[in-house]
Order: structure tokens, then C-alpha cells, then sequence
């Protein structure tokens, strides 16, 4: 007799993976601080490769500060995928990296429309082999900024300033 587990408290239950977003879905996106030795490492740009603007970008005209981000693939490894985006969103490799913590979010909106997504976001530090330098990575690149553990810049776009600083805070990487 085979044993058929019955959600019924709306546990995490996935379905086909699906080509656009769905209201009341799920989605696992990853945030990826890159780190080249002791430096942190963000790239101002005006949006992360396929995804909308911030809001805050039109107070922004040169661009904010971008952690790499994108969503894992059906079936990549957790390090399949952070390797990918780097390379895409960055052009260097990874030659380490570390879960460092995991959220989940209520979305209410994306790109402007009202759609309820329950967003899974691990968030990883990358140890990359090299700086990035600016050019076209989907989106343009115009600059490159590191920053230190106990400098990081106010102009992360999507407010993640204070999130970097409450995880650089409480871990030793």
C-alpha cells in the first residue's frame, strides 16, 4: 500500500514549472553577494536582466546597486544555478559560495500588477575569481563597487541595504 501524503495547511507544494507568473504561486529566486577576498562586490545598473525596474530607480538616473538575482531553473543544482547567474549577470566565475540565509515573502505586486507570489530567496555569498568590470550584461553595467563589511552603500535597489547589513552582521564569511 503506498502512502499518498494530504496537504492541508497550505504547505509548500509545487506543480509544473510554469512560463509566467501565476497569482497565488510560488517562485525561488536567488540574491548573490559576490566577494573577492575581504571587498564585497555590487554592480550599478538600472535593472537586473529580465526583471522590472524599482520603484526607487527614478530618483536614480545613473542607477542603483544590484546584488546578482535570478531564478533557479527546474532541475539545476543550487550551484549550477548560482554559478549561472553570476557568469550572466557578471562575466566572472564562482569559485566558492555559502547559503547564508533564507527568506520568504509576501509579494503583493510585480511589475506594477497586483499578483500574490510567495517568493523563496536563499541568499548566498560568491567568492568569484575576479572583479567584474562594467559592460553590457544583460542589462548595461556602469559601474562596478566594492565595499566592505561595515561600509555597505545606501543605494541598493528594492531597499536591500539594511537587509546586507543585518546578514553581514551575524556571519563570519
Amino acid at each position: 500500500m503506498g502512502f499518498e501524503y494530504r496537504w492541508q495547511d497550505s504547505e509548500a507544494n509545487f506543480g509544473r514549472p510554469v512560463n509566467k507568473e501565476t497569482d497565488g504561486g510560488t517562485h525561488i529566486t536567488f540574491d548573490i553577494l559576490l566577494k573577492k577576498g575581504n571587498k564585497y562586490i555590487a554592480l550599478r545598473r538600472k535593472n537586473i536582466p529580465g526583471h522590472e525596474n524599482p520603484p526607487e530607480i527614478k530618483d536614480h538616473p545613473e542607477g542603483l546597486l544590484f546584488l546578482c538575482h535570478n531564478l533557479i531553473r527546474y532541475g539545476e543544482s543550487v550551484e549550477q544555478c548560482v554559478k549561472r547567474i553570476v557568469k550572466e549577470q557578471s562575466e566572472v566565475n564562482v569559485t566558492d559560495y555559502k547559503v547564508v540565509d533564507l527568506r520568504t515573502v509576501l509579494m503583493e505586486e510585480s511589475g506594477g500588477k497586483k499578483i500574490r507570489q510567495w517568493s523563496v530567496i536563499p541568499f548566498i555569498i560568491a567568492e568569484v575569481d575576479k572583479i567584474p568590470e562594467p559592460g553590457n550584461r544583460g542589462s548595461p553595467v556602469s559601474e562596478v563597487v566594492t565595499f566592505g563589511k561595515d561600509s555597505v552603500p545606501d543605494d541598493f535597489a528594492w531597499g536591500k541595504a539594511g537587509l546586507i547589513r543585518k546578514i553581514l552582521e551575524r556571519i563570519s564569511v
